[in-house]
């Protein structure tokens, strides 16, 4: 891993503390002077009202990222998933892989942290749908692994009503769950979680390294606990 970007996804149902977790490990390793950014804050996204940097920009994409774009559609079709909504999910996640290929050639030592992921964004396309077939899952994540991108997961894990009580209160980045009544909105998050289970378990079948935390102890052990998995990391 030395010299290469590193890539660190966060997943988890909505209120566990990704990126919450995700904000102050980055606060934490920033004040060290160590390379660390959010994904957001380093891509450039091309957007539907700039059609011609669009345009451009598919025309540059690179073959696997095609590919992705392939297999999550797959997912869709063999999930019964989909739809407008999920196609431009498939869109970012053509674009999120396309990055990864294209930053990880930098060979820099920059860890980049993202909360919106690869798995994250499996997870949101189902929404309230049990995974029916983890055919083009599994697919999705051996493609990431041959492409060798250093993509590795942080698992967050909070319970589902602690996490319902977070986005009670959350101002400003309204979710889908937080439009629902509490019956739905647990119901919901139960079915998420319960995928994040199944698909947990293809990480640890296909050897996907990751790391599972639990945003409801102390932050700063948890934000230290990261900060330790990255560092044994880089070292190796």
């Amino acid at each position: 891993m030395k010299n290469k970007t590193m890539f660190l996804e966060f997943n988890g149902i909505p209120g566990s503390g990704k990126t919450t977790l995700s904000n102050r490990v980055i606060k934490d390793m920033k004040s060290k002077n160590y390379p660390i950014e959010s994904y957001h804050k380093v891509i450039k996204k091309p957007t539907r009202k700039k059609l011609k940097d669009l345009l451009l920009y598919l025309l540059r994409i690179k073959l696997g990222s095609v590919k992705i774009g392939y297999l999550a559609t797959m997912y869709l079709i063999t999930n019964k998933k989909l739809n407008h909504e999920n196609w431009l999910r498939v869109f970012s996640l053509v674009v999120l892989f396309d990055f990864y290929q294209k930053k990880g050639q930098d060979r820099g030592d920059e860890v980049i942290l993202v909360d919106q992921g690869i798995v994250q964004q499996i997870i949101s396309m189902l929404y309230e749908s049990e995974l029916i077939a983890d055919k083009y899952v599994k697919r999705i994540i051996c493609l990431a692994k041959k492409k060798n991108l250093g993509i590795y997961v942080v698992n967050v894990d909070l319970d589902i009503n602690t996490s319902f009580e977070r986005l009670v209160k959350r101002r400003g980045n309204i979710s889908r769950i937080q439009k629902l009544n509490k019956a739905d909105a647990i119901h919901t998050l139960t079915i998420q979680q319960n995928n994040f289970n199944k698909i947990r378990e293809i990480l640890n079948e296909l050897e996907q390294e990751s790391i599972d935390v639990n945003s409801k102890a102390c932050i700063d052990e948890t934000v230290q606990s990261i900060v330790n998995y990255i560092m044994r990391i880089q070292d190796r």
